[in-house]
This record gives C-alpha cells, sequence and structure tokens, in this order.
C-alpha cells in the first residue's frame, strides 16, 4: 500500500515578501501568512492525516499549528530537521539580490554551498532520505509535510528524476498543496493540488 505525502510551504513572512534569505532565523507572518495555512486546509477537510511533520523553523510550526486549529481536529504535529530549511551560513539575512551577487556565475547551484552553511543538494539528500523513510511508519497512510519551497523543490525535483537546479529557482507558493505518492522505495505519481507554482525573479 501507498503513501500520501502532502507538501505545503508555510505562511508568507515579511521577510519572504522583501526577498530576504533567512535562513534558519524567523520572520513574522504577513497578514496572508496567517490566512494561507487556513485556505490550505481546506484541501485537507476530507483526508484524515496520521501525522503533520513539521520543519522545526517557527514560521513552519506556526503553519502547522493554524492547520490543525483550521481541521478542527486532533492531529499530531512532529518536528523534523531533515526538512529544514537551508543553513544559508554566512548569507543569512541577504536579499535575493545580494546572493546572487555573491554566487559565481559558473556555479552549479545544486552544488553550491553557502560558506558555513550547506547546499541544496544537502537540503534535497536529507529531506528525499526522510521521506522515502515514511513508507515505514505510515504505509496506506496519509502524512502532511509543513516545510520550505527548496525542501519541495528537492522532492518535486527526485519525482522528475532531474537535478534539483532545474527547480531551485521555482517558487512553490505560500498556497500551495502538493501531493506526492510513495510506494515501493519511491515517488509514484505527483500533482500539485492548489496554489502558485512560477520562477523566482
Amino acid at each position: 500500500m501507498a503513501v500520501d505525502v502532502y507538501l505545503m510551504r508555510h505562511g508568507e513572512t515579511v521577510a519572504n515578501v522583501e526577498q530576504v534569505l533567512m535562513g534558519r532565523e524567523d520572520s513574522p507572518f504577513t497578514d496572508a501568512g496567517w490566512l494561507h495555512p487556513v485556505e490550505v486546509a481546506r484541501q485537507l477537510e476530507c483526508r484524515r492525516l496520521a501525522c503533520i511533520y513539521s520543519s522545526p523553523m517557527e514560521r513552519a510550526l506556526r503553519t502547522a499549528k493554524l492547520v490543525v486549529e483550521s481541521l478542527d481536529r486532533p492531529v499530531t504535529i512532529r518536528t523534523n530537521m531533515a526538512i529544514a530549511e537551508i543553513d544559508a551560513g554566512e548569507f543569512t539575512g541577504l536579499t535575493f539580490s545580494e546572493v546572487r551577487q555573491r554566487v559565481p556565475d559558473e556555479a552549479i547551484l545544486g552544488e553550491f554551498c553557502y560558506p558555513g552553511g550547506e547546499s541544496w543538494g544537502d537540503v534535497q539528500a536529507r529531506a528525499l532520505d526522510f521521506t522515502l523513510g515514511l513508507e515505514d511508519t505510515h504505509v496506506g497512510e496519509a502524512v502532511l509535510l509543513v516545510t520550505h519551497a527548496g525542501v519541495i523543490a528537492g522532492l518535486v525535483a527526485e519525482y522528475f528524476k532531474e537535478p534539483i537546479e532545474q527547480y531551485i529557482r521555482t517558487r512553490f507558493g505560500h498556497d500551495y498543496l502538493g501531493l506526492l505518492t510513495l510506494a515501493g522505495g519511491s515517488f509514484v505519481s505527483y500533482q500539485k493540488i492548489v496554489g502558485t507554482v512560477d520562477s523566482w525573479l
């Protein structure tokens, strides 16, 4: 039996609007950020979730708690660093424009390691290992991952068997909900259920 793995991004933050690379730091929600989890939760009202797995970043935990409140039924929330935001190291707090200026033109985005931090390939590897492991404990069940755009990009790239750098500039919006189906140790289907998927500037 398969595992249905729903994917959602945390609610919009002030730093997101200002196009700042937060990394492991936090930023308050915008007004819209408080509404996004409620809107996404409507898509899950008819689906029983065995568990919500959240990034331990505060913006993700706030989102997960809002989802549970909106569903109005008890769902266990567990945090796991495997689906945390990228460790941006010395680039934490820089604007996206400043980051682009510091990344060499010849760099492969999936392999480039932020000074003092990690690469997007590192993010993909840890998220993939965790997500594939859900088959050991949730066969025949559905779970929700509340995480970050880069984590979602890595998992979707794996489904399509393409390098993560093909997806790292894809913006999975704060209103996004996707579904990966896991069986036999791999992803067997993927669909975007609702929300924005476009490209970063």
